[in-house]
């Protein structure tokens, strides 16, 4: 908390982003708070990694998603989709995610990390975007859901949660999830 008087002889104070000319009766709410579970995660990694804990076994949670369920690849799930054209884009950002996924998937906190966000964006593809794809949603409503209503809220998540993000995670290995998810057969284009 930052004190200080200016020349009228107000009392300013000020914590964070919030700046009070008098006493500050307010009280804040945050649900979220640096005590969620992805803050939590995000700092059991840090020391993770500052003490070089690596391991070797991948956690069966991390594993659901990894294991690829057939060999029908991202590739062809958009040729079957007739979406051949979406596939620069999108082998990019799942490659984007799965660099990220390698350099600290030797880290358990890491694992937990792209566990948990793995099953969101697997089941906001089951409730928001296979149903979409079933009811023949434009191809440019779908992309944007997936913006809004994927990427934005897990990227919101942890921020909300304070964490200390070493991983770097943006929207792009949020989107490369989406996809790293295709082209290991938990998602499908075509319904």
């Amino acid at each position: 908390m930052v004190k200080r008087t200016n020349q009228n002889n107000a009392n300013i104070e000020g914590s964070g982003n919030k700046i009070v000319g008098g006493d500050d009766k307010s009280q804040t709410n945050n649900f979220y708070g640096s005590n969620g579970k992805l803050s939590s995660l995000f700092e059991k990694l840090k020391a993770s990694v500052d003490n070089s804990e690596e391991i070797e076994k991948i956690s069966d949670d991390l594993k659901r998603y990894t294991a690829r369920r057939d060999t029908v690849g991202l590739e062809q799930k958009l040729k079957n989709a007739n979406k051949s054209y979406l596939y620069e884009d999108f082998a990019w950002l799942k490659q984007e995610f799965h660099k990220k996924l390698v350099y600290y998937q030797n880290y358990e906190p890491a694992q937990e990390i792209f566990a948990f966000i793995l099953a969101i964006v697997l089941e906001k593809y089951i409730h928001l975007i296979k149903p979409m794809l079933r009811e023949g949603i434009p191809e440019r409503e779908i992309l944007s859901t997936i913006s809004r209503d994927v990427v934005k809220p897990i990227l919101d998540l942890i921020e909300s949660e304070g964490c200390d993000d070493i991983i770097g995670l943006s929207s792009t290995e949020i989107q490369g999830m989406f996809h790293y998810l295709t082209g290991n057969c938990h998602i499908n284009w075509e319904v």
